[in-house]
C-alpha cells in the first residue's frame, strides 16, 4: 500500500497565516481549531485542498475566511477550492464524533 505525501507544515504555514491553526490531522482531512473549518487533501492532485466550513459559521465570516485562506494558498502554490459544508455530531454515550458533508 502506497502511502501519498501530505504537505502538511505548508498547509499549516498557509492556515496559521489566517490566525488559526491546524488542531488536528487524520487521513486526508485536516481540522482547524475550534472546527472553523476542515481542509480535505486531493485524492489525485498533490497541491489541491478541498475547503469545507462549519455549518454553524457565520456566511460572512467564512466568505472572509476562505478568501484569505485562497489567496495565502496560491502564494504558497496551492489550489483551495470551497467544496460545501460538514456539521459535526457527538454520539451518544460514546467519545466519538460524526462528521457530515452537506453539499
Amino acid at each position: 500500500m502506497k502511502i501519498p505525501f501530505r504537505p502538511l507544515g505548508e498547509v499549516r504555514d498557509i492556515v496559521q497565516s489566517t490566525g488559526l491553526d491546524i488542531s488536528y490531522a487524520y487521513e486526508d482531512l485536516l481540522f482547524s481549531d475550534h472546527s472553523v473549518f476542515i481542509l480535505r487533501f486531493d485524492s489525485e492532485v498533490e497541491k489541491k485542498l478541498h475547503l469545507y466550513f462549519n455549518s454553524d459559521c457565520n456566511t460572512m465570516e467564512s466568505k472572509v475566511l476562505g478568501g484569505r485562506l485562497m489567496t495565502a494558498g496560491k502564494i504558497g502554490g496551492f489550489e483551495i477550492v470551497y467544496s460545501g459544508l460538514f456539521s459535526v455530531d457527538q454520539l451518544e454515550e460514546k467519545e466519538e464524533i460524526q462528521i457530515k458533508f452537506l453539499n
